[in-house]
């Protein structure tokens, strides 16, 4: 399967963030990627950057079991591969996504807005951005704020399961964005 750079972006940015991967037994896995139907542009965009590797979008709803209330959200699926498998192997351990240190090097500005357009979310009340990270150990919380330091010169701290980037960095987390891409992230998050 060729996977373009621009694709393998977007694959990590989504692993990052909100997607994950299946392991079946036996066979590949597949990246599955879902967004909350009032993000249904930023799920379009994810989806026409990753043809042909997916299959067609589609609405779920569902009923959260725990808060009792309906949520309807947009997906899609990726094809079943190997090269899935491998990424697979890579950010999770007993089943547990981590973020793989030997990956960091390898993300650029297109992953980074990914990650932010999927875990991301603009805090007006302090003018910058917060990312979730609840699902991640401290030690994969510090990979990835050393990893937004050194690789893009951003501050952020770490409060709680949020990466909060400081104020005086959202400049340029913001122009660190690819123009291509950052519209969509734009409307995602409601930047100013």
């Amino acid at each position: 399967m060729e996977v373009s750079a621009l694709q393998l972006q977007i694959i990590y940015g989504s692993l990052l963030g909100d997607g994950c991967l299946d392991r079946p037994k036996p066979g590949n896995s597949r990246l599955l990627q879902r967004h909350s139907e009032r993000d249904e542009h930023y799920a379009r965009f994810k989806h026409e950057a990753l043809r042909p590797l997916i299959l067609g979008l589609f609405k779920h709803v569902y009923r959260d079991r725990r808060s009792g209330k309906t949520y309807s959200q947009i997906g899609f699926n990726t094809v079943r591969d190997r090269f899935f498998t491998d990424l697979y192997w890579l950010f999770y351990r007993n089943n547990v996504k981590h973020v793989p240190e030997i990956i960091l090097a390898q993300l650029n500005e297109v992953a980074l807005a990914v990650f932010v357009g999927d875990d991301g979310t603009f805090d007006r009340s302090s003018g910058t951005v917060k990312i979730s990270v609840d699902r991640y150990d401290m030690r994969d919380r510090q990979l990835i704020l050393r990893w937004l330091a050194e690789r893009f010169g951003i501050e952020a701290t770490i409060q709680k399961d949020r990466i909060y980037i400081l104020r005086r960095s959202y400049p340029q987390l913001i122009n660190t964005m690819p123009e291509n891409v950052l519209p969509y992230i734009s409307r995602r998050l409601g930047f100013p």
